[in-house]
């Protein structure tokens, strides 16, 4: 489908849709199909396709005839960035026990630029994460690792974050003038909580994990399925959490 603000950089939009499309299908596809997906002219396409091709960040599917799919580039630089997160293997011990401690699924988040990614998930048995996946991105005021996050940034870097923030989004000042309340409450209690993160039904809780120059450089996020966090609720998962992040933190060199 094509967007509906006319776009500054229509080569670089149009690649990413194809990308998009073919990381999201489950079988290959066609270029006819692709144009048809995307509303790409097959001209552009063609051309847009043959040079993924040439980079290997689509590749043909022999299981059918003229027919793409994702490269295998895209997976090599998926894994280069992937083992540059030199905590996930500390990460999964710590996780089992505080899995086991709260009863819920646990995830290593990241701040990438303005925005939070999952890295990495420890799922319990009895509890859905739902759709908190690995590679899910959210705005680091949205999510309550982000803002855990945010809480241990400078008053300047708060400042030109949300000052950016209002910029890209001048309808969203309510919300983070919210959001703003939320991380000085996070600096304060030492974790964060959010209500409906993901959907309705889930919240969740995060805390910071810094390193030796006390600078944030993760969170530990837990997600509680169906139950509103109230303060109380939230400072028991808390005692866990804290500890949990306190033991990684003692990791980073």
């Amino acid at each position: 489908m094509q967007p509906s603000i006319k776009s500054k950089a229509p080569a670089v939009d149009s690649t990413v849709m194809i990308l998009d499309l073919l990381a999201a299908t489950s079988y290959p596809m066609t270029l006819s199909e692709i144009c048809e997906q995307t509303g790409i002219a097959v001209a552009s396409g063609h051309r847009l396709v043959k040079t993924l091709l040439d980079h290997q960040l689509v590749a043909l599917d022999p299981s059918r005839k003229r027919a793409y799919c994702i490269g295998s580039r895209i997976f090599q630089i998926a894994s280069t960035i992937y083992n540059k997160q030199s905590l996930i293997p500390y990460f999964h011990p710590i996780a089992e026990i505080l899995k086991n401690e709260i009863h819920k699924p646990i995830f290593l988040c990241v701040p990438i630029g303005n925005r939070v990614v999952v890295v990495s998930k420890v799922e319990h048995s009895a509890s859905s994460a739902f759709n908190i996946h690995i590679g899910l991105t959210m705005p680091l005021h949205q999510s309550a690792s982000g803002k855990a996050i945010l809480s241990m940034r400078s008053e300047s870097f708060q400042q030109d974050y949300f000052k950016n923030e209002q910029s890209s989004h001048p309808d969203s000042k309510p919300l983070l003038e919210r959001s703003q309340e939320d991380i000085v409450r996070a600096k304060r209690l030492g974790y964060a909580v959010t209500q409906g993160e993901i959907d309705s039904h889930v919240s969740c809780i995060a805390a910071p994990i810094l390193n030796l120059r006390n600078e944030p450089v993760a969170a530990i996020s837990a997600a509680i399925n169906g139950e509103l966090l109230n303060r109380q609720s939230a400072r028991d998962y808390s005692k866990y959490l804290v500890q949990s992040v306190r033991q990684l933190s003692s990791r980073i060199v």
